[in-house]
């Protein structure tokens, strides 16, 4: 599945935690697999088959918490809450977007995608194997590659391409199990990397997300005490954190996804907009009516709906890594307020929390803070 947007989740939508249900049915899976004799590894494979073992990209676990997991609605709690893609940051016909994104779920009290807890099975058991010199799943994760690259030569129309990718794919998968070839050097980071510029992320949907990552190297911690385990009973607990929650360990988008999703951020979100003086009095306190204007964004400053006593206009940039990919925003412009204006330019560090500075004149720092934040 997709990512999912965590702030895209209604404030009157109560989540109740699944951490208890995924551990219940983790657990009676561990003491059915140890009353017939299995352990170790083989309760590692056991496991992995029941939980992460995905037909296609979904792991067996996401599926279960889509189809089972009771839902919640406005007023009504659940267990999972399955987004309107038109109301999230994927809604104008992105490849991230449609019935793909995963539900929202609540997991150890950590907001987060069902998706992470398909990576945490499914993702971390290759880790696991290759950090100890094994690759199991090489010819999954080689035709899930040459699926993504022949999708790829199909929307452009280069069909040629796709004969090619699958011989590729077949020779290398021919190639390993002959013995001709052996798994490269392990380097985890690289992996998670590729992982998300490919089949799991930029190739697949555009994004890439730490937070995919951060639950596949909690997997592999995981799979290796699950193999050492001495009783029947083991929490997935420990190795769930913020880090998870793609609102605090945010996305990196392509460049063809970047712009539309931050566009759709800005102006389908209730946005609050502060300005400070240097000596901290609030100057500014206003709800932000943000309109796409061209290259531009307009923004009515009001409060509770009432007629607007201020604006801003504002031109973005978007901040790239070494990858290429679109990791924040940067806003730059004017700002009026009862007869007075000035220029401001604010940066993002978090998808809803975009702050900088603001200033009369000529200058954009010379008057204090401000803040746009949801």
């Amino acid at each position: 599945m997709a990512e999912v947007d965590d702030d895209a989740l209604p404030t009157n939508v109560k989540l109740i935690d699944c951490l208890p249900d995924i551990d219940y049915m983790l657990n009676v899976s561990i003491s059915r697999a140890k009353w017939d004799g299995i352990t170790g590894e083989d309760l590692v494979e056991h496991i992995f088959g029941l939980f992460g073992d995905a037909a296609h990209i979904d792991a067996p676990i996401e599926t279960w918490i889509k189809n089972h997991l009771p839902r919640a609605s406005p007023g009504i709690p659940g267990k999972q809450f399955q987004t309107n893609p038109a109301k999230t940051k994927y809604s104008s016909g992105l490849r991230a977007g449609s019935s793909s994104l995963a539900p929202i779920i609540r997991c150890n009290n950590i907001l987060m995608g069902g998706d992470k807890v398909g990576h945490f099975f499914q993702l971390g058991y290759r880790i696991y194997h290759r950090q100890n010199g094994r690759n199991p799943t090489f010819a999954r994760e080689v035709v899930e590659d040459q699926l993504i690259n022949s999708k790829k030569a199909f929307m452009n129309y280069e069909f040629g391409k796709i004969g090619n990718a699958f011989s590729k794919g077949g020779a290398d998968i021919l190639g390993r199990k002959l013995g001709y070839t052996s798994p490269p050097k392990f380097v985890q980071a690289q992996w998670n990397h590729q992982k998300e510029m490919q089949s799991f992320g930029i190739r697949a949907t555009g994004v890439y997300s730490p937070a995919d990552i951060a639950a596949n190297n909690a997997g592999a911690k995981f799979y290796a005490a699950l193999a050492k385990l001495s009783n029947t009973k083991i929490s997935i607990a420990p190795y769930i954190d913020r880090s998870w929650n793609e609102s605090v360990n945010c996305n990196k988008y392509s460049a063809s996804v970047g712009p539309t999703i931050w566009q759709n951020l800005l102006v389908s979100r209730n946005w609050v907009f502060q300005m400070d003086t240097k000596s901290l009095e609030r100057k500014i306190n206003a709800d932000c009516k943000i309109v796409k204007k061209a290259n531009s964004y307009d923004v009515a400053l009001s409060i509770l709906g009432k007629t607007p006593f201020g604006s801003l206009s504002l031109t973005p940039t978007f901040r790239k890594d070494k990858n290429g990919l679109i990791e924040g925003l940067d806003l730059s412009g004017t700002w009026t307020h009862k007869g007075e204006s000035g220029r401001l330019k604010i940066s993002s560090s978090r998808e809803c929390w975009i702050k900088g500075t603001w200033g009369t004149g000529q200058s954009d720092t010379n008057g204090g803070s401000c803040l746009l934040f949801m």
